[in-house]
């Protein structure tokens, strides 16, 4: 109960600034994108930021699940709410699968944990995204396959499979483990994570059915639908001279290895393994579970783009839920082979290294978040009252995602081809002033838009021709 609690008062922060940030307009472009796929869920996911439908870059139908949440309010934020919502609940699903291996005293101490992980809470806190949502229906997987509750467990297999391709490929090895426990000779005894499941032939049904069908999910979508509209967006992700894409990235350790490494072994990959692994006090190495987040982790640490592999990102989400399975195991290891005392020790050093990395190397950077980038707002809002709701207009990534869920026309940084232009003379950051104001103000000059609403120094523009 301590632990649902707590729980409960991290969401209500994680809730409250979730406002603050809405009411500051600070959340980036993801926001606003996913308010519209939600919004257009069952017409295709169409978006303005990627110019048509989601698909081409994931496949993410269990987001249709949180269409009443921004169909009915019209807003972004219930999303955010979810996310965070989401975020705390793996607290107590943490606490519950803990409890028949390490006890209660240890199980609500690995809750707490939980709550305090920096790269979890950071998902909680970031904007929203489907990965965000991983981590639970993980743990509620583990939880329903170590209590036999395999109508629990499927629904949980149908949500997770459904958030995004790399995600259901995560579980494609995870279905495999759970074969592999099922079919291993042993007594029936305690549970899943003693590899000894109370329903050793419903497990390896479960698991069958959970590798098939994310192996399906994960084939379909690449070799028919990303095909189907152009080709894998994020592909260009996994590019390198001597690779190109991601099956001759995940070969080139055989064809090109002293590249391979090269390009891979880096020090920014090593201190973002650092920032997973330091503040569990490395728990999770001491437990085989810990192999499961390398699918995830190799997605992530492949990729060319430091953006991926930056701790407080969302991709993080891929290997986190499977780190904290392998935490529990981990404790539960030092209680069984050394002591009680010793493990309440490891946990204790655990959550002091959270509590160092969230003062010291936050992934929130709430410093950053929790003050509007622009001086008057208000002026902001007035000028979007200037364009019809159904036109297309862009605007900056902070306030795109301010009207995405009302405007489903609406993009980002493009200074031609839509409808209207909403910018501001005096927006801060080098970019901005360098390639979008000198753009509009060539759009002007050519004829192609007009001024046509302006307060301070915030200005709408409307194309030739639109009335």
């Amino acid at each position: 109960m301590r632990v649902w609690l707590w729980a409960g008062i991290e969401f209500a922060v994680l809730a409250v600034l979730a406002c603050v940030r809405a009411k500051l307009w600070t959340y980036g472009s993801d926001t606003g994108t996913f308010a519209q796929i939600v919004a257009d869920a069952f017409n295709g996911m169409r978006n303005g930021v990627e110019n048509g439908t989601h698909l081409r870059y994931h496949f993410s139908p269990s987001l249709g699940l949180l269409w009443p949440f921004v169909g009915l309010t019209r807003s972004a934020l219930p999303l955010q709410l979810v996310q965070a919502a989401a975020t705390v609940a793996s607290a107590p699903l943490v606490a519950a699968l803990a409890r028949p291996y390490a006890g209660a005293k240890l199980a609500e101490r690995l809750g707490f944990l939980t709550l305090l992980y920096p790269p979890l809470l950071a998902l909680g806190f970031d904007e929203f995204h489907e990965l965000g949502l991983f981590t639970p229906l993980v743990l509620g997987l583990f939880v329903a396959a170590d209590r036999s509750r395999w109508l629990w467990f499927a629904a949980c297999a149908i949500v997770a499979v459904g958030l995004r391709e790399d995600a259901a490929l995560t579980l494609v090895f995870f279905g495999l483990v759970l074969v592999a426990i099922g079919l291993r000779p042993a007594a029936v005894g305690q549970g899943l994570l003693d590899r000894r499941p109370l329903d050793p032939r419903a497990t390896a049904i479960a698991g069958a059915g959970l590798a098939c069908g994310a192996a399906a999910i994960f084939a379909i979508y690449y070799t028919v639908l990303a095909l189907h509209f152009g080709g894998w967006g994020p592909s260009h992700f996994y590019v390198y001279s001597f690779a190109n894409g991601p099956l001759a990235l995940v070969l080139s350790p055989l064809t090109h290895p002293r590249e391979f490494a090269g390009e891979i072994f880096t020090l920014g990959r090593l201190t973002y393994v650092l920032e997973a692994l330091v503040p569990l006090a490395f728990l999770p190495l001491f437990s085989w579970w810990a192999t499961l987040a390398l699918p995830g982790a190799a997605v992530v640490l492949l990729a060319n783009s430091g953006y991926v592999w930056r701790m407080g990102d969302h991709y993080a989400a891929l290997w986190i839920p499977w780190l904290l399975v392998a935490t529990i195991m981990g404790v539960v290891v030092q209680a069984r082979k050394r002591s009680l005392r010793v493990a309440k020790v490891w946990t204790t050093a655990s959550a002091a290294l959270c509590i160092v990395f969230l003062i010291a190397f936050d992934p929130l950077h709430p410093l950053h978040y929790l003050h509007p980038y622009y001086h008057d707002l208000a002026d902001a809002r007035r000028a979007f009252d200037c364009v019809p709701e159904n036109a297309s207009v862009s605007t900056v990534d902070e306030w795109f995602s301010a009207v995405a869920a009302r405007r489903p026309r609406a993009t980002i940084d493009l200074t031609s081809g839509v409808d209207y232009l909403v910018y501001a003379d005096d927006f801060p950051g080098s970019e901005y002033q360098v390639h979008i104001r000198s753009a509009v103000a060539a759009e002007v000059a050519r004829g192609e838009y007009r001024a046509i609403c302006r307060f301070g120094d915030v200005i709408v523009y409307r194309a030739a021709g639109v009335k």
